[in-house]
């Protein structure tokens, strides 16, 4: 008896945790209520959790076949209303029914006899959707075009050439907008909107050629002078002219060709000048012309400072808490007290730091004015604390107790105590940090400016 009954609390069990069963008992029970298409849904369902549900696959085939027979009706409605639209649509949905609800194994009866009504309907409806795309295009509505001829590519892709026309009523608008801003010598817009469609389609009309030219015209050509060194020390001027030379190119802005020191040099001693005389904006911007730019970037080195500071070890007084027993009141009793005593912790610190401060001017060859400038003052600093104590940290006080009691200690205090030890980074890797971190800063400015 004892068996039987734990075989049957089994069974319960395995029930409740049968989905496949669950669903399949909530439909049958929607299915007697005349609800179809949500009976269906749990017989997909239940098929879903236990493709071996043969109770579910055979309900499923009978709710199944009335929800088609309802959205067949729907159909028949829309075409009688000549809702051409809305019965293309339906028909569609309908198809697609019907697959969802074979892919889980069950046939549902397809009325054929809708095939060709849906023929003629798609046909005359897809064909009305082509000729209104082509006359709003030619009223430039490309935007409502478009939604034609994606309509058609959702309906029957392939149909003649309405995904060619689909693409071309959105490249067409950019397209446009492109020639307007190049007859408006506004070469950059030009630019974006011609290497839009370039993307797209690179063989799409002569929008190749165009896109070359706005570039051409849009094109800067910026001269990057050497740092200029106003201090006693040396090699960070040119860690942070090979920095700045680096963040322009890698900013890969396509309006900006970036000329370095070799280059000019060049270009200089073939108008017979030297780079030695740019010192200032107006002989900057005077050479700069002569060999074709149109800035020159000036950058000045006028500050430094660098605090190596080696390991510190400091001993630094503390509390440590102990329990000691003392005689009570009365007679054998004990009483256990807390009592403190001074001790010493090793404090380690170490930091290292630099400073450096730089002074730009983006010089116009053309007006000689200088167009930005700015003053960049930037530090990279790390440092490194420590504590040690031979002990037990938890008992450890930075204070004595006041009103009898214990001293608040803060979490980062004992903290310090469990910190992992590290390298911190040199001079030299903070140098590195600093001259990205200023050129990062130099560079951002510039393209902002040529970018407009």
């Amino acid at each position: 008896m004892k068996n039987l009954a734990f075989a049957l609390g089994i069974l319960l069990i395995f029930g409740a945790c049968n989905p496949s069963k669950q669903y399949t008992k909530k439909g049958t029970e929607l299915y007697l209520l005349g609800n179809y298409d949500d009976a269906a849904t749990y017989f997909y369902n239940a098929l879903l959790a236990n493709p071996s549900n043969l109770e579910a696959r055979e309900a499923l085939k009978k709710s199944g076949n009335n929800v088609l027979t309802s959205k067949f009706s729907t159909f028949g409605k829309y075409v009688v209303e000549n809702r051409s639209g809305d019965a293309v649509r339906q028909y569609l949905s309908n198809k697609k029914y019907y697959e969802k609800i074979k892919a889980v194994g069950v046939d549902l009866e397809w009325p054929t006899m809708y095939d060709e009504v849906y023929s003629d309907i798609k046909n005359e409806y897809i064909g009305k959707l082509y000729e209104d795309g082509l006359n709003l295009m030619k009223e430039n509505k490309y935007d409502v075009a478009e939604k034609k001829f994606t309509e058609i590519g959702e309906i029957e892709p392939g149909y003649k050439d309405a995904s060619v026309l689909r693409m071309n009523s959105i490249l067409e608008p950019m397209y446009q907008m492109g020639v307007k801003m190049l007859d408006q010598e506004n070469f950059k817009e030009a630019y974006r909107n011609f290497d839009k469609v370039y993307l797209q389609d690179k063989t799409y009309k002569n929008v190749s050629a165009l896109r070359e030219a706005a570039l051409g015209k849009a094109s800067v050509g910026l001269g990057v002078l050497p740092v200029q060194n106003q201090t006693r020390h040396r090699d960070f001027d040119n860690k942070l002219y090979q920095d700045i030379v680096a963040g322009l190119v890698k900013g890969k802005s396509p309006f900006l060709k970036v000329v370095d020191r070799s280059t000019l040099e060049r270009m200089l001693q073939e108008q017979q000048l030297g780079m030695s005389g740019l010192v200032d904006p107006e002989t900057a911007a005077k050479a700069g012309k002569l060999i074709g730019l149109k800035y020159v970037l000036m950058t000045a080195w006028s500050e430094w400072n660098m605090d190596r500071n080696p390991l510190a070890i400091d001993s630094v007084e503390a509390y440590e808490s102990f329990t000691e027993t003392v005689p009570g009141p009365n007679v054998g009793q004990v009483n256990s007290v807390t009592r403190f005593k001074k001790v010493k912790y090793a404090r380690h610190y170490q930091m290292n730091r630099v400073y450096a401060r730089v002074f730009y001017q983006l010089v116009s060859t053309q007006t000689g004015q200088i167009v930005a400038s700015d003053v960049i003052a930037l530090e990279k600093k790390d440092e490194f604390e420590r504590y040690f104590f031979n002990g037990p940290v938890s008992n450890l006080y930075p204070e004595l107790p006041r009103d009898n009691k214990l001293p608040q200690v803060s979490k980062e205090w004992r903290e310090k105590f469990n910190k992992a030890n590290r390298r911190i980074f040199s001079s030299e890797e903070l140098s590195n940090q600093l001259s990205q971190s200023i050129s990062r800063s130099l560079t951002d400015e510039i393209r902002i400016y040529v970018e407009r």
